[in-house]
């Protein structure tokens, strides 16, 4: 195992770590943050970009963690309908002297005035088609007054990957890790298209990594 690899490997025990749990759970915590290419492709994102970071649908608050370990102390809050996550997220987040907050919050309720970056990881596909079009336009209306806006989101209409990633949505849904909601996976170029008709700039590409999963990257910002 190389440097970077050992590296990485401390981060991930780290956190797993001071978020506590059982033995499973700690191994989610730590193959998710090693594994998944969502968490060095939103740090990437952040340089030179001022706080405070709005996650919504944070879970454990995992991404607030991964910025932070690496350095980055940047405003950090998330919100969630998972409560024993918000609790165990924020008692690790203050024995680790993070400059994070979670809250029990309804993501559609959750303020995005003001915000420097707001990220939307694998959360759109819990909405009704109604919510979610909201959801879009609001994420819109926040890039145009200034915010950076983040999406990873599994999409329909990439064959064998769509239905891997809509496996996986009712694993979660079986074992309790997600409580309910719509499986309603948006298409790629609906988003692109109404970003764009909103005056926005979008980067949009694969970033399912080495997963089986549709997952797209966006990262949003106002045509300045």
């Amino acid at each position: 195992m190389n440097a970077v690899h050992k590296t990485r490997a401390s981060h991930a025990r780290l956190i797993s770590d001071a978020l506590g749990g059982g033995r499973w759970l700690r191994g989610y915590i730590q193959g998710k943050v090693l594994s998944d290419p969502l968490f060095n492709e939103g740090l990437n994102a952040l340089e030179g970009v001022e706080g405070p970071l709005l996650d919504l649908g944070c879970g454990l608050g995992l991404f607030g963690f991964w910025i932070n370990v690496h350095g980055l102390r940047i405003d950090y809050k998330g919100c969630d309908l998972g409560g024993w996550k918000i609790a165990a997220g924020n008692k690790a987040a203050e024995e680790l002297g993070y400059s994070m907050k979670l809250y029990e919050v309804n993501l559609l309720d959750f303020p995005l005035e003001n915000a420097g970056v707001i990220c939307a990881f694998d959360i759109l596909h819990y909405l009704s088609v109604d919510q979610q079009e909201a959801m879009i336009h609001q994420l819109a209306s926040a890039a145009r007054s200034g915010s950076l806006v983040l999406i990873r989101n599994g999409v329909r209409g990439c064959g064998w990957r769509s239905g891997m990633t809509l496996l996986e949505e009712w694993w979660t849904r079986a074992t309790g890790w997600i409580q309910g909601g719509s499986i309603n996976f948006p298409r790629l170029g609906h988003l692109i298209e109404v970003f764009e008709e909103e005056g926005c700039i979008v980067e949009a590409k694969p970033l399912w990594g080495k997963t089986p999963f549709s997952s797209y990257w966006l990262k949003i910002s106002w045509r300045r």
